[in-house]
């Protein structure tokens, strides 16, 4: 077997773990969101998400730290530098432990002037809003310690270690949402103290799973060199930038909302990210077993295939991507129906946007992590950035004119799609692609996809009349239809070889193994 197949069944087999473990999840996340709303009410799940966004926007800056650990350590890899590894992780550990340090300073002041005097706080409740902030900042340093080893981890293409974590994770979070209505006081501030517990557990295992199987994580101060330093600060500097970019996209916009609309608007937001976060998982659980191997290939000069593995995840991403943001669009009112008990306003459309963010987002990823094996960025980052950033001042005047909450939405949406374009031209001059190819590759296939889907789909809803079995057939079957327009327009032959061939010898190694 050659070594390109020998990846390629490498990444199919991460990729099934990593889905394993997001369709547990993502059932156990969605129901732990129900519960989270009705114990705490509308109110206080506003307030969490808001203070959270304040603490945990600093998370996306430590994010392209990780980032940047990994690229360092899949490139270190690519070139067979075992020492180089070693260095790598001892620097990057010691950069986010400082940065933890910082984060808890500044948040500690700057961040606890904001929420004292610009955050909107229903009367009453300011003190356990303070109290449930100072447990987020402790949760959040000891996220941010954590992510040299999960950032290994993914280097290493150790993806059954996640999917048994995440359960793990998701399992612990649903208990500690039940264990919210036992609360002999308030339970606001019982919910952040047992996160900030949980966080703390979490980093602890990962650690401890790292420190026992690879040794490049065995800290060593000694050896790493000011120039690394500088090359990962430097780096993880211009990725951070990338990230200012979606703080300004996620928290930025929670703050505006909040600051014209009140906590209600920020509860029915906190709902449409974390129906976000849950259906890009389907793109992120793919893009996480490709990633390594899109860095290797450039570090050993492998660019045609390196190329390929880019157009595919951007593919791949979307179609995931659309067999489930799809139907959530066209019946987002009746999925806020069965999941909640009370739907806060505006929560229906602004999962409708955020299902296009997806979309979009979906073809970025690759592309960033294609930039990133060049290890120059500066471009990448910066121009985009700069196109992002202003999502903040167009929603405030859009706002300030009296717009509605959605105005908010629909400037992220214009703003996602011109990024893109430039994303694309950034990358094609730095991986040596062609625009042309990246259209036939790409463009015309999910364009094709997307417009079967959508047209199908809305043409169905016109036969299909209001009521929960009719809702249901018209899903399954929307589901369906998108699934056989990816297969049969969205793949290429040989992919569709591939797929079924790798599925038959699975199949075929089940049945030896029950014989």
């Amino acid at each position: 077997m050659t070594e390109a197949a020998e990846n390629n069944k490498r990444i199919a087999k991460n990729t099934l773990l990593l889905y394993f473990r997001m369709l547990l999840t993502l059932c156990i996340n969605l129901y732990t969101s129900r519960v989270v709303l009705d114990k705490l009410g509308v109110e206080d799940f506003g307030v969490y998400n808001i203070v959270g966004g304040v603490i945990f926007l600093f998370t996306f800056i430590s994010s392209a730290m990780m980032a940047s650990t990994q690229r360092f350590l899949n490139y270190s890899m690519g070139k067979n530098d075992e020492e180089g590894l070693r260095r790598v992780f001892s620097a990057s550990l010691v950069i986010h432990i400082v940065f933890a340090l910082i984060v808890i300073v500044l948040v500690e002041t700057v961040g606890l002037w904001f929420v004292y005097y610009k955050l909107v706080i229903p009367e009453g409740r300011l003190s356990a809003t303070l109290s449930a902030f100072h447990f987020s900042v402790f949760a959040t340093a000891f996220l941010i310690i954590s992510f040299p080893y999960n950032a290994t981890i993914i280097a290493h293409e150790r993806m059954g270690v996640f999917a048994y974590v995440s359960i793990f994770e998701s399992a612990s979070k649903l208990l500690i949402a039940f264990a919210i209505g036992w609360a002999a006081f308030d339970r606001l501030i019982f919910y952040a103290f047992l996160l900030m517990l949980h966080q703390l557990l979490l980093a602890l295992i990962y650690r401890g799973y790292c420190i026992r199987h690879f040794r490049e994580t065995r800290f060593r101060l000694a050896g790493i060199g000011r120039k690394l330093y500088r090359e990962i600060v430097t780096f993880s500097g211009w990725n951070i930038l990338g990230n200012i970019a979606n703080v300004c996209l996620t928290q930025g916009t929670n703050i505006l909302l909040n600051l014209f609309f009140g906590p209600a608007v920020n509860a029915a937001k906190g709902l449409s990210v974390q129906v976000q976060n849950a259906v890009n998982q389907f793109c992120t659980n793919f893009q996480t077993a490709q990633n390594p191997q899109i860095i290797k290939s450039y570090a050993s000069g492998e660019l045609q295939y390196m190329h390929s593995l880019v157009f595919r995840a951007s593919r791949f991403s979307f179609y995931l991507s659309l067999v489930f943001s799809l139907p959530i669009i066209m019946k987002a009112d009746w999925f806020l129906g069965i999941w909640l008990k009370d739907v806060p306003d505006y929560a229906a459309v602004f999962i409708q946007y955020t299902m296009l963010f997806n979309l979009i987002q979906s073809l970025a990823n690759p592309l960033i992590t294609g930039g990133m094996a060049t290890g120059n960025i500066r471009l990448l980052m910066g121009v985009v950035a700069t196109f992002l950033c202003l999502v903040i001042p167009f929603s405030y005047v859009a706002l300030r004119m009296g717009y509605s909450p959605v105005s908010v939405f629909q400037i992220q949406l214009l703003l996602y799609i011109v990024a893109h374009v430039f994303r694309v031209w950034i990358v094609s001059r730095q991986i040596q692609f062609t625009w042309r190819t990246y259209t036939v590759e790409v463009l015309l296939p999910i364009l094709l996809v997307c417009v079967l889907g959508f047209g199908i789909a809305v043409l169905m809803s016109f036969l299909f009349k209001e009521g929960n079995l009719n809702t249901i057939i018209f899903l399954i079957v929307t589901f369906l239809i998108s699934i056989a327009l990816i297969w049969q327009v969205g793949m290429r032959r040989e992919e569709r070889k591939a797929i079924a061939k790798f599925v038959i010898d699975k199949l075929k190694h089940n049945d030896k193994e029950n014989s």
